[in-house]
Parts: structure tokens; sequence; C-alpha cells
């Protein structure tokens, strides 16, 4: 099977956001989706990484919202109830004060992920997904 093509819809093409609490920036926020035909929950994502101008980011300023909740990256292993549905953009978080400067900047994103209906015989398809995007930030 090849699921290289669903990399193309992972960041969503819309403009990173600053995020501002009582006026002052405390970060930005982009968007991605699940990479395939079909969501899953979130204790099968087994790695998940992101960049932002080349520079990685560390997944103690990342939180991963979805459904109205916030994670971080490390709760997403224990996550089995939490349905991400293909449709639904999940708002990737970054803590950086004073957010990113107005403009474009590069956006990786590198999945890992359990194919949750393929473990039929006990080995389950792990599926690499990895796409870099340059979008706009408002400022």
């Amino acid at each position: 099977m090849d699921f290289v093509a669903y990399n193309e819809i992972m960041i969503c093409n819309t403009p990173i956001r600053n995020v501002p609490v009582s006026g002052i920036v405390i970060g930005y926020e982009f968007r991605i989706k699940y990479p395939s035909y079909r969501g899953c929950f979130l204790s099968c994502i087994e790695e998940l990484l992101f960049e932002v101008d080349g520079q990685r980011l560390s997944e103690t300023e990342v939180f991963f919202c979805l459904n109205g909740k916030q994670f971080t990256i490390r709760e997403l292993p224990d996550l089995f109830r939490e349905y991400w549905f293909i449709r639904d953009p999940a708002v990737i978080r970054v803590l950086k004060p004073g957010g990113l400067a107005k403009g474009e900047h590069s956006i990786r994103v590198y999945m890992k992920h359990r194919v949750p209906y393929t473990g039929y015989f006990g080995t389950y398809l792990v599926l690499e997904s990895d796409r870099t995007e340059t979008r706009y930030c408002e400022g």
C-alpha cells in the first residue's frame, strides 16, 4: 500500500497565527490533518515531530489540540479513546514568547503512525508521513 499521496494534506493550507493572552503573544499555532483516508485514535501516533524554519521544536513547547481538548505530545500514546477524524484539523500550539514574525515560514511535520485496522495477525502496518510546506504568519 502506498499512502505517500496523503502527505500532501497533512499541513493545512491556512495561515500561522500568533496566540495572544491578555495582550501578550505567548506563541503561535498552525493546523494539520491526519494523513490517511480513515481517522485513527491518537494512541496510534508513535512519533510526532515538528520543525519551524529549520529548527526542531521540543515536545515540551508543543501542544496538540483536538476535539476541544489540549494534549502534550507525551500524552498521545495513552489517548486510546480520543479519535481523530480525517476531516477535523488538529491545532498545533507552540509556546514561544513573542510568537513568529509576520511573513513566510517553513513548517515540517513528521508522523510515524500505526494503521489500527491492519493488526489482524498481530503485526500492524506502520507508516511514516513527512511533509514540509511554507505558510504565512499573520503576525
